[in-house]
């Protein structure tokens, strides 16, 4: 049996052969090809040729909400649209619209859209028109700088003294050109206890979407208040020669009267008087 000590010089002398063999192999990689993933061929195959339907799923888009709008203004964007249902009350009308449009913006530059009156024309004295006339009143009108066509129109009258509103029409239906009648002695009769009094007033035409007191906006239609006219009543006839103006001041007996005689009879005494001391001097008028 060997000892230790000759086992380990045997070692000793073989290593150099031992070194000498690894160069003469060839690389491990030249001979064997190492896969470094961990996922299989067929793994590989089959994330590549992934079903058309379950693709086609998840590229779509969801859709994982809904909204409506309730009501459409003037003031939303050119891209929002909606349904406005609504009921105001004016003195004794009432009224119901429902749009669907959808709002447009244009060039802030752009003027708001405006009424023109043809008739009456408003550089003409401002008209007066009798309640119970049986002959209805007549009134045209156009449209201005419009890029926006309105739904429908109302037309309304107010009195600024009796701080009242008057409705005439509503959801009249739109033209270039518009022409309004009113029966005013129909009207007067149908108006029981808020008939027109004798007073000046105001016409109002404006988008029956909107209302008298919205803000102009480039090309829309603002609300128009650019025409007065004046309402009166008759009065049962009278003659003349008996007919007598007890507060007019030209009435006989009447103030004026009085302050022309008392005017005449003192310029009358300081005409005599001045002229007197004129004449003969001071001692005349002694």
């Amino acid at each position: 049996m060997r000892s230790p000590q000759q086992i380990l010089t045997v070692a000793l002398a073989l290593s150099p052969l031992a070194a000498a063999w690894s160069q003469w192999l060839p690389d491990i990689d030249s001979l064997v090809v190492r896969q470094n993933d961990g996922s299989s061929a067929s793994e590989s195959q089959a994330s590549k040729t992934a079903s058309p339907e379950s693709s086609a799923t998840a590229d779509a888009p969801q859709e994982t909400g809904t909204s409506k709008a309730s009501q459409s203004s003037k003031g939303d964007d050119s891209s929002s649209t909606g349904t406005a249902t609504g009921t105001s009350t004016k003195g004794s009308s009432s009224k119901t619209t429902k749009s669907s449009s959808k709002h447009t913006s244009f060039n802030a530059l752009d003027p708001a859209g405006g009424v023109a009156m043809i008739s009456p024309p408003t550089t003409s004295a401002m008209p007066l028109y009798r309640i119970d006339n049986t002959d209805p009143i007549t009134w045209k009108w156009n449209y201005t700088s419009l890029q926006g066509t309105p739904s429908a129109i109302d037309v309304l009258i107010s009195c600024s003294k009796a701080t009242a509103t008057w409705t005439l029409t509503q959801n009249m239906t739109f033209a270039p050109t518009a022409t309004f009648t009113w029966d005013s002695n129909k009207y007067q009769q149908e108006q029981i206890g808020n008939q027109l009094p004798v007073e000046q007033y105001t016409l109002l035409i404006f988008d029956a979407d909107g209302s008298p007191t919205d803000t102009a906006e480039p090309g829309y239609l603002a609300p128009y208040a650019g025409f007065q006219f004046g309402l009166y009543t008759s009065k049962p006839y009278s003659n003349l020669n008996e007919w007598k103006c007890v507060t007019c001041s030209a009435a006989p007996g009447g103030p004026l009267d009085r302050q022309a005689l008392g005017f005449a009879v003192t310029m009358t005494m300081f005409t005599v008087l001045s002229f007197t001391w004129y004449v003969t001097g001071i001692t005349g008028l002694i």
